[in-house]
């Protein structure tokens, strides 16, 4: 029975389509890893941004604010300035050396009072030409007093020989070269014949922006109208990044200037060590298939032109030297060498989708909300501006501690404990915001203090009962306990979330019911389906989480994690022994 010759699934015509695939999907994975890495770029540069404006707006409010304070003066506003222009005027007047000794100790007590307002490297002074005396007072723990006196002594000569020009109206700040180094930016007035005004070093200025920078990567400088700069320390790195910023009420600018970008650097190198990698996986690959053309195909297309000879009764038979047909006599043991090719290449594909599971699991704990950040920094920015230093401090403490969990905890899992004293934390941040809105109770059986769980898991549903449950009308009690249970003879750690507010709607009651429907579908609800999405990658089904409402209210969230006191490392795998908690 004769039997056609297809061309068209021929060996040669397969290789030529995966051609085509392969080099379009390869020059597709390029474009996307340039374009992830253009982003990740530009994400970096926002971020600088928005703190270098959250620097230069702090300082403009400060400047305002002494701007304001001194117009007050001039004007006889304000009970504190009424007061310090009396004291002004008796030292002035007053021929009595104990009278005036007195009155310049409250003076310099009113102006320290000042610093400590507006910052102890703000420096306030009087200056009375008629005695030639400056009364000012070093609230700057930071500057020595035997520096303060050189600064002190400049400015008195320059007032003395009338070098520097009061200001009037809404005029700037002016940057004066002092002798031996003494830099200085002052703006003063004139009060009946005495100069009251403030002064203080560009360094200083620029400090708290290059404090928060201080990691030998990145530099702050501070320029003048003529672009000279007058404060920061250049490096001789190349410059990455540059982020420019003018002072509206200051004739300087700032300049931000980042040369390596640390991760975004070591991203783009691992994208393009990928790329390199995909390329000579190609190359690779494009020479096994011309080996394989030459060595195997070639004689098993001889193989098989003789077959059809022989089948039509043909002679004529093409020669296959010994080398070929030693590949034909050892098909079988070949065959059976690819049949292991195959099994690594499924372990492979399968280690290969594990580190995909890794990595997405990564990528759902990095979802953290930065507004709830910038709502902090507000916080704090605000209770500073109205005096209430004692909740702006803990506001700061709180949240550092927060900020430092999370940026610090690279591990996969963490003990319960730190868990809740993160929540802790968080909660503490959220009362200090909504005041008696809410109370907290938590509680965790000593037994379970050493547990193992992935982190951020608690804080999701948490920060539910704040986001969905605190009502103005009423005092909202939030309630976390941890404790330990047997489930089939198999330990456990159970995780017991409540609140007294409205509790879950039946809707999202209904789409709880099925999870695994919830986790793939888009609900709109980002934090519930990633956390049940992380505790399925970590253990499978041997981890449940449920959802109902309390027997009067309240919505209610029960966990039951296998309990573990080392991190299990995959989906599936026995608890790593060797990893530490801490």
């Amino acid at each position: 029975m004769r039997t056609e010759k297809r061309t068209g699934n021929s060996i040669s015509s397969r290789l030529r389509r995966l051609m085509m695939i392969l080099v379009p999907l390869s020059a597709l994975y390029i474009g996307i890893s340039v374009a992830s890495t253009y982003y990740f770029k530009k994400q970096i540069v926002s971020y600088a941004e928005t703190f270098v404006d959250f620097y230069i707006d702090k300082i403009e409010n400060t400047v305002t604010n002494i701007n304001r304070r001194m117009s007050m003066l001039i004007l006889g506003e304000g009970e504190t300035e009424i007061e310090l222009d009396s004291y002004i005027n008796s030292i002035k007047t007053t021929d009595n050396i104990a009278f005036r000794n007195y009155f310049i100790g409250k003076l310099r007590d009113a102006f320290r009072m000042y610093s400590m307002e507006y910052g102890s490297e703000y420096q306030f002074f009087a200056f009375f030409p008629e005695g030639k005396q400056y009364v000012g007072a070093n609230a700057n723990d930071k500057l020595g007093q035997d520096v303060w006196e050189q600064y002190r002594d400049d400015i008195t000569h320059r007032l003395e020989g009338e070098m520097l020009i009061p200001n009037s109206g809404s005029q700037y700040w002016q940057f004066v070269e002092g002798s031996g180094g003494c830099n200085y930016i002052i703006k003063f007035y004139s009060i009946r014949e005495v100069y009251v005004g403030c002064w203080i070093r560009p360094a200083d200025l620029i400090a708290p922006l290059e404090n928060a920078v201080k990691d030998g990567k990145t530099t702050a400088l501070l320029f003048d109208q003529n672009n000279r700069r007058i404060a920061g320390e250049r490096t001789m790195e190349p410059d990455t990044i540059t982020i420019e910023r003018r002072f509206s009420n200051l004739p300087f600018s700032v300049r931000l200037t980042v040369h390596d970008y640390g991760l975004f650097q070591k991203t783009f190198l691992m994208q393009m060590g990928l790329v390199f990698l995909a390329l000579a996986m190609l190359f690779i690959t494009l020479c096994s298939i011309y080996f394989l053309y030459n060595k195997v195909l070639k004689p098993i297309k001889k193989f098989s032109n003789n077959l059809e000879r022989l089948s039509r009764g043909k002679t004529g038979l093409e020669e296959i030297s010994s080398s070929e047909l030693s590949e034909l006599e050892q098909a079988n043991a070949e065959f059976r060498q690819l049949l292991q090719k195959i099994s690594m290449l499924q372990d492979e594909v399968y280690e290969g989708e594990i580190k995909k599971q890794l990595m997405y699991m990564e990528y759902l704990k990095l979802q953290i909300e930065p507004h709830f950040y910038l709502n902090c920094l507000n916080f704090i920015y605000n209770t500073i501006d109205l005096g209430k230093y004692t909740q702006a401090s803990r506001m700061s403490v709180m949240t550092a501690e927060y900020m430092r969990y999370l940026f610090n905890n690279g591990r996969d899992f963490v003990c319960i404990w730190e868990e809740l004293e993160h929540i802790g934390h968080y909660l503490e941040i959220q009362k200090l915001r909504f005041e008696h809105a809410f109370d907290y109770y938590l509680e965790q059986e000593e037994e379970t203090r050493e547990a193992r769980i992935p982190p951020l898991v608690i804080q999701t549903f948490v920060e539910n009962c704040i986001k969905y449950a605190v009502d103005l009308d009423s005092v909202l009690q939030i309630t976390v306990t941890v404790f330990s249970e047997e489930m089939n003879g198999i330990p456990y750690t159970n995780i017991c979330i409540t609140d007294t507010g409205p509790g879950f709607s039946s809707q999202i009651l209904e789409q709880l019911t099925d999870q695994k429907k919830y986790m793939e579908e888009e609900t709109g609800h980002i934090g519930i389906s990633n956390t049940i999405k992380r505790l399925y990658y970590t253990y499978g089904d041997r981890a449940s989480i449920s959802f109902y409402n309390g027997p009067v209210k309240g919505a209610v969230v029960d966990i039951h994690i296998p309990y573990t006191v080392k991190a299990a490392l995959k989906k599936g795998d026995e608890p790593d022994e060797s990893a530490d908690c801490g």
